[in-house]
């Protein structure tokens, strides 16, 4: 018998959660506050290598995903033709280049 609890599939990807705030520079703590929830449950989310989640672990995991494209600009990428998944931001960035300064 399946249980009912856990028909929910898992995207993003809490490994793609990790993978994200590592893009953006935040720990733990700053997105839990962001979504109002505790460190630990964040910690907790992370950790799940689960391909199914219940309901409300599945709906933290996507307010997480949800405030890291709305305060961050991340873009979840799905896997396809080949392809693994990834976190990218939605827009290009510019960066300072490096030993280019004139003085």
């Amino acid at each position: 018998m399946v249980n009912s609890e856990l028909t929910n599939l898992v995207w993003p990807s809490p490994r793609l959660i990790r993978a994200a705030r590592g893009l953006v520079g935040i720990d733990q703590g700053t997105l839990a506050a962001l979504v109002g929830v505790t460190r630990q449950t964040v910690a907790k989310i992370e950790a799940d290598e689960s391909a199914r989640m219940d309901p409300r672990r599945r709906k933290v995991l996507l307010d997480l995903a949800t405030a890291l494209e709305q305060n961050y600009g991340v873009e979840f990428i799905e896997p396809r033709d080949g392809a693994g998944e990834g976190v990218r931001y939605r827009t290009a960035r510019v960066h300072a280049s490096i030993g280019n300064d004139r003085r």
